[in-house]
């Protein structure tokens, strides 16, 4: 009985997320489902406050993460690198679909998925409206690159810091079974849609890249302060992941420092901290640990992965288990409830001790990719989504499809064989 009513209201809470009745928010429909799990005993309030305390480095991130973000834009930081991808296009819309997907790898990069969803699609809108160019193909590519790019390092997606935490695997190992797979899979998303936005791109424009520069770096004692903070981040970062350094005070400090930067020049705007710090993120994400915490205590989330994995005898299987597994669950129910229910099952035991490493990178793989299958599968993809309707376009599912299945089967076929052969 206690597994069953933890499992309902598991079910009940993520059903109401993804659909959100009377336009309810995701924050609270999960929350309601925290609420009930504690209410219905499926977790006592110790093990909830445990469960959202134990992962304060993932709550950091992101807070470091939104307030350099907010920062960034401040000083016009993203609108700087937009132009300069319209300068590298030479007037080719070829070429400036390729320059955004650069730019979209370059800021997963070092800044995550989510940034580059948040902050790069309104950018691009209004590039490709102001160019006269069709919108559409420089809008996806924001999506599908967002998440092809995100394991390039720790830092790229917030899953790979939650992942991480569990895997306690240094940046050389981490590289050492993701950096080949990553590289692939951008290179992999950057040619499917090359390939077939050729010919709805083959317009050319001019514009007056000069002045667009200048007027984003217009305040030179703020602007280049904060590129360089920027940097500083960047190698911050880098130099964390290889000590193995809580990569969530490190964001903080971060945004933290870019901040101070902005209040010494009196940059500081409300309305950019308002737009990039998002208080029902954090509400959303607790919740979720809450609610994936009751599936745990009640034995489920074990009996779950070990059931995923229960056929995998090698590193290479156990990968394989790990990365369908995940990137179906992905596309079900959203990649950081999905990767949660893996995380929780692993450690609780559902998987062998000598397949764990291979399974657990296996698996925040296809939490990274699979996602670019459909239009729920990440939350920088709903974001996207959300930007992109609330600009007037229509994007259905459907159309999200068309594409996503061109570009995700081979990404995490080409991401699961890579991963196996560093295991070897």
């Amino acid at each position: 009985m206690h597994s069953a009513i933890a499992a309902v209201i598991f079910a009940a809470a993520l059903i109401t997320v993804i659909v959100r009745p009377w336009r309810l928010g995701e924050a609270w429909s999960a929350a309601a489902g925290a609420v009930l799990m504690v209410l219905a005993g499926g977790v006592s309030i110790s093990s909830a406050a445990s469960a959202v305390a134990s992962e304060w480095n993932l709550f950091l991130f992101f807070l470091g993460l939104m307030l350099t973000a907010a920062v960034a834009d401040m000083a016009g930081f993203f609108d700087w690198a937009a132009s300069l991808a319209v300068a590298a296009a030479g007037g080719s819309g070829r070429r400036l679909l390729f320059n955004v997907l650069v730019v979209g790898t370059l800021i997963t990069t070092f800044l995550s998925n989510d940034a580059t969803a948040v902050i790069l699609t309104p950018i691009v809108y209004t590039i490709a409206t102001r160019l006269r160019l069709r919108v559409m193909p420089y809008m996806f590519a924001v999506s599908f690159i967002a998440n092809a790019a995100s394991m390039t390092l720790p830092i790229s997606n917030p899953i790979n810091v939650l992942t991480g935490d569990t895997l306690r695997a240094p940046l050389r190992v981490y590289e050492g079974h993701l950096l080949a797979a990553s590289l692939a899979s951008v290179a992999i998303t950057v040619t499917i849609l090359m390939a077939v936005f050729w010919r709805t791109t083959n317009g050319t424009f001019q514009y007056d890249w000069r002045n667009s520069l200048a007027r984003a770096s217009a305040d030179p004692g703020f602007f280049r302060p904060v590129v360089a903070g920027l940097f500083v981040l960047a190698a911050a970062y880098v130099v964390g992941s290889a000590l193995l350094w809580p990569l969530g005070v490190i964001a903080v400090a971060g945004g933290t420092g870019l901040l101070a930067i902005a209040v010494i020049r009196r940059k500081v705007s409300c309305e950019h901290l308002r737009a990039h710090v998002s208080p029902s993120l954090f509400i959303y994400i607790a919740a979720l640990f809450i609610l994936v915490r009751g599936l745990e205590d009640a034995g489920i989330t074990a009996a779950l992965i070990s059931g995923t994995v229960a056929r995998a005898s090698d590193a290479a299987s156990a990968v394989a288990s790990g990365l369908l597994g995940s990137a179906a669950a992905c596309n079900l129910v959203n990649n950081l409830p999905g990767v949660l229910l893996f995380i929780s099952g692993a450690q609780a035991g559902g998987v062998p001790a000598a397949l764990r490493l291979p399974y657990l990178f296996g698996a925040l793989a296809g939490a990274d990719l699979g996602p670019n299958l459909t239009p729920v599968g990440a939350l920088s993809t709903m974001l996207w989504l959300v930007i992109v309707r609330s600009r007037g376009l229509q994007v259905s599912a459907w159309d999200f499809l068309r594409l996503g299945i061109l570009i995700a089967p081979l990404t995490l076929l080409a991401a699961g064989a890579l991963i196996a052969i560093s295991f070897r």
